[in-house]
Order: structure tokens, then C-alpha cells, then sequence
């Protein structure tokens, strides 16, 4: 093992440990990752280890990765590159959402070096996480590491649907002072009362759920691997399927991982199912609310119902296809609200999901098991 590696590993994990007391308190426990029960072996001749950061990190982080004996080079690569064995000169790449990394890539970059992916951030929908296991690549993410700041980003997206502010700022920028009942202007509606679905019940869901019950909100949820222990003292009801969760609830909030079961979940039929009425009788119209990955959402019906009127709002941080083409059918709709992917864009975020990548990726060099968010090892 490297002394440098090992001692600045273990100080990063106690830094955060200690600053996981001042975020955002989360009741329950995270989705399962795949936790090896063994070490992980890697070879280590006591020579730099090799880091390749992609997409960007915080300072500190990069700092922690030096000061631990990485030799870090920060650059993008081509998909022609990564295929033609870019990653083979490295131990580790770090990437964010902008890399995608394939079976092929991973293959050619175990060829040589490559024995470490980190991904700063929660989701690996970009990493062939089987490929990289079969290549004997393990992968890590970060997976409480942006959780409050993706909360905060999903009550923005709830208060901007439930009083229309974004149609609101536009109308008084350009002269129009759309106060009800003025045309053009939409009455606005309070979340206390209403019932909110959750779909997903990971850590952001969790902490979404204490905030809106906090509100007034009456919270159901609906996920194949959610317990009634978890949810039971967050005042959570748990429903047996996604339909029945849409037939509920007038505010549907999407956090479940992008996979192929979860693709295009979210369609016209189940648009359709949401009532506009809330519990308290108050016409509130029906809103859904996107802070987990764009696929899950079909966007083509999303837009027809937001044309139809059968879906009042659909307020999105994330999309199939991002950056948004100037094109999109969701720019021309009444009741949309968009922003650039930017839920986990915090400088506390961002520190945190720096940091804790780094010690990730310095445990796995140093061939010990990091305490958090190993997706796959080989």
C-alpha cells in the first residue's frame, strides 16, 4: 500500500464524516450498491498513480488527489479517443455526466492501466458498469454526496409549477402585469393539501418527503424496493404499483434510476390517470416534477399533454438529450419549466461530491474498499 495514499484517503473520510452532520438529515437507508466483501487488489509499485478527471472537479478536490500522490490530468476526451484506449495510460478516470464510457473503451483501457472509474456524482446510466466489471474495472460514485441540494431543487421546481413564477418574471419583464384575473395569467395554488407522488424512494425522495410533509402535503410513494420501515416514520404511504401512484396524487415528482424498465415510464396514458383536483377539493391541476434523468419521461407525450391540457406543468432539471436542442418540442409548450441540469449544482455540492470521489478513487488505488457508493468491482 502507498503511506501518502492511505493517510490522505483516511483524512478526507473523516472530513467528510464530519461534515455529513451539517447537511441535510436523511431518514432511512440508501438504495443497495453492490459492496464487495473483500479488498480490492491492485498493484502498487509505490509509483504515481495516474488520474484522469474528464469533466471538471472542485479545486479541493483536485488538491486531495495531488497531496494523496496522484499525478492528475485534467482534460475531455473524444469518443474516438476513449475507443481507441485513451483511459489505457491511467490507473483512474473521474467523470461527470458529459463522458460516457462504454464496454469497449473500459476494455481497451484495462488493456493498460485502467482500474479505477469514479463518477462524481449519483447516477452511472453513463458507465457500462457490467462491461467494466467484466474488463476487472471497479466503479464508484458519490451517492449522498449532492442529496440536500438536489431536495432544495425539487421544492424550487414545486413552488415554481404550483404559482406559475417563471410565466410570472417573463410577463413582468416584458411589460405584462399578469396578476389574476388578468389574460394570460394563472391562479396559483398551495401545496399544503395536495398529495404528492414520489417515484423513487432513494435518499432524495426520502429527504423531498420530510420537507413536502412539513408543508402540508400528503406523501405517497411507490418503488419495487421501498420498505414500510423507511417510509412508515417519515409519514409515507406506500403504493403497489407507478399507475396507482399517478391515479393519487396532482404533483408527481420522478427520482428513480434511468434503467430499461424505467424508460419512457412516464407516458401519455399515465398523464392521463392524474387527477387536477386535490383532496382539499382545490382545482390544482396536475404537475410533474423531473430532478432524476430525462428518459424516464417520455417527452414527446409530456409535450402533447402539456398542449392537450391534460398535464398542467411539467417542471425539468433533466432531459433525454442534453444540452436541450434550440428545437425541442418542450420549448413551444404552455406550463413548462426547464433548467440546465443544475440540481446538484452547489458550491456545497459540488465540494462535497469532489471530496468524497477523491477518497473513493484513492481508497480502490490503495486496494482498500471505500466506506460509500461502490456501484461494481471486479
Amino acid at each position: 500500500r502507498n503511506p501518502m495514499i492511505m493517510c490522505v484517503s483516511h483524512m478526507i473520510s473523516a472530513a467528510l464524516a464530519l461534515a455529513a452532520g451539517l447537511s441535510l438529515p436523511v431518514v432511512g437507508r440508501a438504495r443497495a450498491f453492490r459492496t464487495p466483501s473483500r479488498p480490492i487488489s491492485i498493484s502498487n509499485s509505490g509509483a504515481a498513480q495516474r488520474v484522469l478527471v474528464t469533466d471538471g472537479l472542485a479545486p479541493a478536490a483536485l488538491d486531495a488527489l495531488a497531496a494523496g500522490g496522484a499525478d492528475v490530468t485534467s482534460r475531455s476526451l473524444t469518443e474516438d479517443e476513449l475507443c481507441a484506449g485513451a483511459l489505457a495510460a491511467y490507473d483512474a478516470v473521474i467523470i461527470r455526466s458529459a463522458t460516457t464510457l462504454r464496454a469497449d473503451a473500459l476494455s481497451a483501457g484495462a488493456a493498460g492501466r485502467l482500474r479505477v472509474v469514479g463518477r462524481a456524482g449519483v447516477g452511472v446510466d453513463n458507465i457500462d458498469v457490467a462491461g467494466a466489471h467484466a474488463s476487472g474495472v471497479t466503479v464508484v460514485n458519490t451517492p449522498s454526496a449532492s442529496t440536500a441540494s438536489v431536495v432544495e431543487m425539487t421544492l424550487a421546481l414545486l413552488f415554481a409549477a404550483a404559482r406559475n413564477l417563471p410565466a410570472a418574471d417573463r410577463g413582468l419583464r416584458s411589460g405584462e402585469w399578469l396578476k389574476p384575473p388578468a389574460r394570460g395569467s394563472r391562479l396559483g395554488s398551495e401545496l399544503a393539501g395536495k398529495n404528492l407522488g414520489l417515484l423513487g424512494f432513494g435518499r432524495i425522495a426520502r429527504g423531498v418527503a420530510a420537507a413536502a410533509a412539513a408543508l402540508g402535503m400528503r406523501v405517497f410513494a411507490y418503488s419495487p424496493h421501498a420498505a414500510s420501515e423507511t417510509a412508515s416514520p417519515l409519514g409515507v404511504t406506500l403504493l403497489p404499483s407507478a399507475e396507482e401512484l399517478f391515479c393519487t396524487c396532482s404533483h408527481v415528482s420522478l427520482h428513480c434510476a434511468l434503467t430499461p424498465q424505467t424508460r419512457l415510464l412516464v407516458g401519455g396514458e399515465m398523464l392521463e390517470r392524474m387527477p387536477a383536483v386535490g383532496p382539499d377539493g382545490a382545482a390544482c391541476g396536475s404537475h410533474l416534477i423531473n430532478v432524476a434523468r430525462g428518459g424516464i419521461a417520455d417527452e414527446a407525450a409530456v409535450a402533447a399533454a402539456l398542449h392537450a391540457g391534460t398535464l398542467t406543468s411539467y417542471a425539468s432539471d433533466v432531459f433525454d438529450q442534453e444540452p436541450l436542442p434550440a428545437d425541442h418540442p418542450l420549448l413551444g409548450c404552455p406550463g413548462f419549466i426547464g433548467t440546465p441540469h443544475i440540481g446538484g449544482a452547489t458550491r456545497e455540492a459540488q465540494d462535497r461530491v469532489g471530496l468524497q470521489i477523491a477518497a473513493a478513487v484513492l481508497a480502490v488505488l490503495d486496494g482498500r474498499v471505500p466506506e460509500d457508493g461502490v456501484v461494481g468491482v471486479a
